[in-house]
């Protein structure tokens, strides 16, 4: 099997994960505890759905904050699934924010905490420091990712969070007729 292949048969995963995500932020404000790591989690900028036979036609996008996306819910129940979404990311309170897409987990516009420069840093110093906090942040993301991927394929998702995730979804429906 080649990589695309390979690519086709998981890109499912992708789109789950921001979904579940999603759903994260909405039920438990955000919050979610990974090995003692608390993270915060905000949705904000665009978020861009599309339907599986990926038509022009069949693309939602909507911006605004995590709070304003009635129509992007809508479209959940319409079948509709996330391909990027622009996240705030809270660790240890600094903030990320960044544009990932469900495909190939590209990051666009990758922010950090700004990094303070002092007339007495050695400018490579800065350069590191910096680097360390994308590599602190794709850390936690990929933990994240680690903790979803053994959850998504656990007893517990199809007993607990995968319910509450269709509710959720269906719940959507309501508030856009609303």
């Amino acid at each position: 099997m080649d990589t695309i292949e390979k690519i086709r048969e998981t890109e499912f995963l992708g789109k789950d994960f921001l979904l579940w995500l999603w759903f994260k932020r909405v039920s438990g404000h955000g919050i979610i505890d990974l090995k003692g790591c608390e993270i915060e989690l905000r949705f904000f900028g665009k978020i861009t759905l599309t339907s599986e036979d990926d038509d022009k036609e069949g693309t939602v996008t909507c911006s605004g904050t995590d709070s304003l996306f009635k129509e992007a819910r809508f479209a959940l129940t319409q079948g509709k699934k996330i391909t990027s979404a622009g996240i705030k990311l809270v660790i240890d309170e600094e903030e990320y924010s960044f544009t990932i897409d469900s495909k190939w987990f590209n990051f666009k516009a990758f922010k950090t905490p700004k990094v303070v420069e002092d007339d007495n840093d050695d400018p490579d110093g800065l350069f590191y420091e910096k680097a360390g906090l994308i590599e602190k942040a794709v850390s936690v993301l990929d933990s994240l990712f680690a903790f979803f991927i053994k959850l998504r394929i656990s007893s517990e998702w199809k007993s607990g969070e995968m319910p509450g995730l269709i509710a959720w979804i269906r719940a959507g429906e309501q508030k856009a007729i609303a």
